[in-house]
């Protein structure tokens, strides 16, 4: 199979409307397929009913934190990379992530050229 014909599929989940449509676009604009989720449980739902090459995963969202679905993630999709997007942008927040198995870290507000760099990275 070569990666021409399918789009890579990307999950976003995060409660911010705006940052959804504008991540959205700009996958697409890249040849991405995205998909929005704003809850834990709607990317929960999302997880469970198709495959996605990769997930942008707020830190933080309306019915949890981020953190909180990462091994839910791991376990359900194994082979998919997971970028981590959030407003706290510390030291802290970054160990915890890439030690509960987030591939990527990007501190909002994000630009084209972070997202690209991003996806860039967690390529195999």
């Amino acid at each position: 199979m070569n990666g021409v014909t399918t789009a890579k599929r990307v999950l976003i989940i995060d409660d911010e409307a705006d940052i959804c449509l504008l991540l959205s676009g700009l996958l697409r604009r890249l040849g991405y397929q995205p998909t929005c989720a704003h809850f834990i449980e709607e990317g929960r739902q999302c997880l469970s009913s198709q495959q996605f090459d990769a997930i942008f995963l707020d830190l933080n969202l309306p019915d949890g934190l981020g953190f909180d679905l990462l091994s839910a993630i791991k376990e359900m999709q194994a082979d998919a990379k997971i970028i981590m997007i959030s407003a706290f942008d510390g030291q802290a927040e970054r160990r915890r992530a890439t030690d509960q198995g987030a591939n990527y870290f990007i501190g909002k507000p994000f630009t084209r050229r972070s997202v690209e760099m991003a996806l860039q990275t967690i390529q195999d």
